[in-house]
């Protein structure tokens, strides 16, 4: 008998070993190494983090920028209420081998289901926008739950992912009320450092000069995947930041 060491436990996208278990001499076992090589090059780099230990050491909170040692920056995306160009935004990123994140309202997981799941497989990390997009001032307490829990939910059924710890109040409208109360419900707070400000009708040209000017190591940039203009230009928003030597990234990565 030969003591082989074999178990093996899945621990957040990484695999370890655990005790070694006894093997017969003629059994022959296949090298390892390779394969467990090829999952990991395979997996989003943020899959291997445990996020919710990371928004315990940011503190929590809101956050506004992510790490600003590095030359990263992290383009995100809000799925609020138009879908259509969001093929097209998927199809930049995957051409360009990047993994973002998109902060999806319920609603439009519940309209473009085919989407989130999309989204899940190109291996993008999803956080919450609320169901409905209301301005959140407004709300009372117990209907700023349903909001989160309602996506929560929806995603988790549409495709086994869940939108925690990220979340990012529509309009960038909250209070320290509200981050409070979001951080109790398990979910670090997310603004942006640099507004494209596509949702405003900004043109392709406008939103690429915006980004040019504004990059800075640590930025988070707020895109939105349903827009024409954004779906656009994104290749060219990529090339550019790429050509000054930012390492595009998710939100986990940045921070």
């Amino acid at each position: 008998m030969a003591l082989v060491t074999v178990a093996m436990v899945a621990l957040s996208g990484c695999v370890k070993t655990t005790e070694a278990a006894q093997l017969s001499d003629h059994v022959t076992l296949p090298t390892l190494q390779p394969m467990l090589s090829q999952l990991a090059a395979g997996q989003p780099a943020w899959r291997n983090v445990n996020r919710t230990a990371l928004a315990g050491r940011l503190g929590w909170g809101q956050v506004a920028s992510g790490n600003k040692t590095g030359r990263r920056i992290a383009l995100t995306f809000d799925a609020g209420a138009e879908g259509a160009a969001t093929p097209a935004v998927l199809d930049a990123l995957k051409n360009a081998g990047l993994h973002c994140t998109f902060f999806v309202t319920g609603q439009f997981a519940k309209s473009y289901p085919d989407l989130v799941k999309r989204m899940v497989a190109d291996g993008h990390e999803l956080g919450n926008h609320s169901y409905s997009h209301p301005h959140f001032p407004t709300l009372t307490e117990e209907q700023v739950a349903f909001e989160i829990s309602k996506t929560e939910a929806a995603v988790r059924d549409l495709c086994g992912l869940s939108t925690k710890p990220y979340f990012r109040f529509p309009y960038g409208s909250g209070s320290n009320a509200l981050v409070e109360q979001i951080n109790a419900l398990g979910y670090l707070g997310v603004l942006w450092t640099l507004d494209t400000l596509d949702s405003m009708g900004a043109s392709a040209e406008a939103i690429l000069s915006r980004v040019n000017k504004g990059a800075g190591p640590g930025a988070i940039v707020l895109m939105h995947c349903g827009l024409p203009e954004t779906a656009k230009i994104l290749p060219r928003v990529i090339e550019d930041l790429e050509s000054q030597g930012y390492q595009i990234v998710s939100l986990t990565e940045i921070f």
